[in-house]
């Protein structure tokens, strides 16, 4: 299963939402800008912005959401953050009063929440149905009208300072951000949706200027409504209050995104902390869904595969392993997704089990004891899992701003297709390029001793293996 975001507002890092997969076929109609199926509808207005409508009457609620392509991939090395601090600011901001947003969305008996992703932002209220139209104009009157001083920077940095610090002071989230630095090297800031002290205590006002000048135009932004709610008043309540959002330049067309720098080797990150499991992370570079589309099905079928409790990696790993637990998955991504294994196990089988996990991955492209009816199984799996995400309406649109940023509404779209269509040779395929023998970042949590005792067996076997 695709899991294309961490992060629901930096205090949830570690979420991995789950996707919608495309139960919604679609059918075009006539226009080349609008495009409807059963449920859900497409239509591009004048200005470049995307409306895209789900429409689900089992409750009387009604999420609306404007997503902007922004997000850790647009930083540089200066900006580290910058993304995350803007979307706090935004809200804090509206009407230069810091409460006033959350009072307009009281009164419409609403809750409101923003995020920040690697390659996405959102801004989004909820709503009772009936109050679509007021929910569509609160957030038009948030993104066209945003002004930021000196005063509304001191008053939010250290808000998202806090939520940094809290983050770090979780060994797991620790662990986890020391994994995802040395993973992506020097294009760590490209990935740092949070950043830190140092980044965030140099942004100023005059930056979060440039960046709603460049990114925050309707051209590269999307409004995305979902619940009980129609088309045409979705559409007509748009061109009312997003219409005269200005149209402007093409945000990459003079500062494109640089690739991300491939990793040249394999690094271990062991972190000692008072804990009682043993935490393992494996980190690897994985596709672009921009570059090769194709393995990225095939590393949500893998990892469906993988993460079945009756398959043979469980089999082998857990039931009859060293682990209590271990998952995989694969983040889509425009930009270079990663790809990481996350496993726990106890301090007496820690060595056995980082050897176990190391060797099932340099042999994975084997897919030992994997059969057609493992992949069937989890095909059953992923339609039960669809049907039960869909049905939790207000998730929806934060779940497709993810998919529209990075892989594209087409994409979202024709998924349950491509993957239905995944065999055990794509998987293959996916596996040897991008797994088996490939630069890794090993990560491990767990007490002192236990950390001491493998540095001192993974040094010893760094020796026996240099010439």
């Amino acid at each position: 299963m695709h899991c294309l975001g961490r992060t629901f507002s930096m205090s949830f890092r570690t979420l991995l939402v789950a996707t919608v997969t495309a139960a919604l076929s679609l059918l075009p109609v006539a226009g080349a800008t609008a495009q409807r199926s059963g449920l859900i509808s497409r239509t591009k207005l004048d200005n470049g912005l995307e409306v895209v409508v789900a429409e689900n009457p089992a409750v009387p609620l009604a999420t609306v959401l404007v997503a902007v392509r922004n997000g850790a991939f647009t930083q540089d090395s200066a900006e580290a953050g910058l993304a995350h601090l803007y979307e706090h600011l935004l809200f804090h901001s509206f009407r230069r009063d810091p409460s006033a947003f959350g009072y307009e969305v009281s009164k419409l008996n609403g809750r409101y929440n923003g995020t920040t992703n690697h390659e996405v932002v959102t801004y989004f209220v909820v709503v009772p149905s009936k109050h679509v139209d007021s929910g569509i104009k609160l957030l038009g009157r948030l993104l066209e009208d945003a002004h930021f001083s000196n005063g509304d920077l001191k008053d939010e940095r250290p808000v998202v300072l806090d939520e940094l610090q809290r983050d770090e002071s979780d060994p797991e989230g620790l662990l986890a951000r020391q994994v995802d630095r040395a993973l992506w090297g020097e294009s760590w800031p490209r990935k740092d949706v949070g950043g830190d002290s140092v980044s965030l205590q140099g942004i100023t006002p005059e930056q979060l200027k440039q960046t709603y000048a460049r990114f925050y135009v309707p051209n590269n932004a999307a409004l995305i409504v979902t619940g009980d709610v129609t088309p045409d008043r979705v559409l007509a309540a748009a061109r009312h209050h997003f219409g005269d959002w200005k149209r402007g330049a093409d945000p990459f067309a003079d500062r494109p995104i640089p690739p991300v720098s491939p990793r040249a080797g394999s690094a271990a990150i062991l972190l000692g902390k008072d804990v009682l499991d043993v935490t393992i992370v494996v980190a690897l570079q994985g596709p672009s869904v921009r570059t090769d589309p194709a393995a990225t099905y095939a590393a949500d079928a893998l990892f469906e595969v993988f993460n079945d409790p009756g398959s043979p990696f469980q089999r082998r790993l857990v039931d009859a392993g060293p682990f209590q637990s271990v998952t995989g998955h694969y983040l889509t991504l425009d930009h270079t997704g990663p790809i990481e294994l996350r496993a726990k196990t106890t301090p007496a089988h820690a060595q056995e089990a980082l050897l176990k996990l190391l060797d099932e991955l340099d042999n994975l492209d084997m897919l030992d004891s994997v059969t057609d009816e493992d992949l069937a199984i989890a095909k059953k799996r992923r339609e039960v899992t669809t049907a039960l995400t869909v049905e939790q309406t207000a998730m929806v649109a934060p779940q497709l701003a993810l998919w529209w940023s990075s892989a594209g509404m087409d994409y979202y779209l024709t998924y349950d297709d491509r993957m239905n269509a995944q065999t055990l040779d794509s998987l293959r395929q996916f596996a040897r390029a991008y797994v088996a023998g490939r630069p890794r970042v090993i990560g491990v949590l767990g007490a002192p001793t236990v950390v001491d005792a493998l540095a001192a067996w993974l040094r010893a076997g760094a020796r026996k293996t240099t010439p």
